[in-house]
């Protein structure tokens, strides 16, 4: 499935505070590190023309180092993993009147160095919030 045009926000600072304070709200104390990446940090955010697997814009895309004991339980485990993390959903907000959800990288255990490494290998502009 490919994903539809988007139609990228004007706003990109203003969108990119709120994005920032927004994550910083979902962190529990226990988070020991957090990166925003994604479009949020490289100035691509926006809505999508058609809806695209139940996203109508763009996510929130952030790898937090925390615990599994730790992670919050309001952040919903999404049934997807891979090697060195797995996929939750740490909540939504509204921004230019739609809604985008946070999604959650939780790194595993053991593979906090790896994914360190690993974003920046990517090139996935890690923002760290914390």
């Amino acid at each position: 499935m490919t994903k539809p045009k988007k139609i990228i926000y004007s706003n990109q600072e203003e969108v990119h505070q709120r994005i920032i304070k927004f994550v910083k709200s979902q962190l529990v104390p226990e988070v020991k590190e957090a990166y925003l990446v994604g479009s949020s940090t490289t100035g691509e955010f926006g809505k999508y023309e058609t809806s695209y697997r139940n996203h109508d814009g763009s996510d929130i895309d952030l790898v937090a180092i925390v615990p599994e004991d730790s992670i919050p339980k309001d952040w919903k485990f999404l049934n997807t993993e891979r090697d060195w993390w797995k996929l939750y959903r740490g909540g939504k907000i509204q921004i230019n009147n739609i809604l985008h959800k946070l999604d959650v990288l939780v790194v595993k255990q053991g593979m906090e160095d790896f994914a360190r490494k690993r974003m920046k290998e990517l090139n996935w502009k890690p923002e760290k919030l914390k």
